[in-house]
């Protein structure tokens, strides 16, 4: 006997183009897949609409005509359309177009062509039709934002079209080498968004070709590379200390859980008050489990943590930069 693939452990009369038996003629009518939507639909409002419902949705409709194209419409549509072949193509169409395309390359671009064209574009700056022009002065930008005129050097040419450094220093257009080169419009929105924004990363340097920003060190860096890992309150040997001391007080036993603890779990997080780091009052042990399940999931997750950190850290630093202005 054939047993229904779709797991209801009946027995299978049909079979589909896709090869796969069922108990039903169709795939929906399959018990497993009832009881899967069942469950995936629970708390979901499914039934037919209410009358408020169908209320709005008809005031928000008046005037609109919702019916079928009147006469005019559909005279309007057959000029239109004369004279147009509307079908699909003929065999013949088919074969010329087969004939014409013979000895083509119409699959995707092999790894060595793509390398060519990148090659190619290295040392050619960027399109001359993406450069920016503004509709204000580059005074109502500074008023707008201060902050990024103390970060960027920017300067205002004819026809509107605003310049700024190179952040390559070997790049001709770099500050270092007293050049200058023409922005994009979005490179200026993104380097504001970056600076401005509560969760931005301070980054989007302007690069004036694809070849200064492949080169670049700073491009792509997730941490600054001249910031001292060594800034916390506490040693080492001062952590290892208070671990080993409050698994020892537990028994080693989770607080949560009653199993053998692996764990020190801060009531406080370390981001966020790194000098209670080492207070016993606010730590306990437990088990690996509950440490994330309990301990550093949804809202303190580290994730959530470090964008809470850094969102202060640059907030403060936006702030006493604008002060120092």
């Amino acid at each position: 006997m054939k047993l229904c693939d779709y797991g209801c452990d009946q027995e299978a009369k049909y079979q589909f183009k896709n090869g796969k038996w069922c108990c039903s003629k169709n795939h929906a009518g399959c018990l497993f897949i009832i009881t899967k939507i069942s469950k995936s639909n629970k708390g979901k409002n499914t039934g037919p609409r209410s009358e408020e419902i169908k209320r709005k949705i008809s005031n928000s409709l008046k005037g609109r005509k919702t019916g079928p194209p009147s006469k005019e419409t559909r005279k309007k549509q057959r000029i239109s359309m004369k004279g147009k072949n509307t079908q699909s193509p003929s065999k013949e169409t088919r074969k010329k177009q087969s004939i014409s395309m013979k000895g083509k390359n119409t699959g995707p671009r092999p790894k060595e062509v793509g390398k060519k064209i990148s090659e190619a574009l290295k040392n050619k700056p960027f399109s001359e039709e993406r450069k920016l022009t503004l509709k204000n002065n580059l005074e109502d930008y500074k008023e707008k934002y201060p902050f990024l005129f103390v970060v960027e050097e920017l300067r205002e040419i004819k026809n509107k079209e605003i310049q700024g450094r190179c952040k390559n220093h070997n790049s001709e257009n770099s500050k270092e080498k007293g050049g200058w080169f023409t922005l994009t419009k979005t490179q200026l929105q993104e380097r504001i968004r970056q600076l401005y924004n509560i969760n931005g990363n301070g980054g989007a340097y302007f690069y004036c070709s694809q070849h200064c920003k492949d080169t670049c060190i700073l491009h792509g860096l997730r941490s600054d590379p001249f910031k001292s890992n060594n800034l916390l309150p506490y040693t080492y040997v001062e952590y290892q200390t208070f671990r080993t001391f409050i698994l020892e007080r537990d028994n080693h036993i989770c607080q949560f859980c009653g199993e053998p603890a692996t764990d020190v779990h801060h009531e406080r997080p370390q981001k966020l008050e790194p000098f209670s780091a080492l207070d016993p009052d606010f730590a306990w042990s437990c088990c690996e489990k509950c440490h994330y399940e309990k301990g550093h999931k949804d809202e303190c997750s580290t994730g959530n943590l470090a964008k809470i950190v850094c969102s202060v850290e640059s907030q403060k630093f936006l702030n006493q930069t604008l002060e120092d202005i």
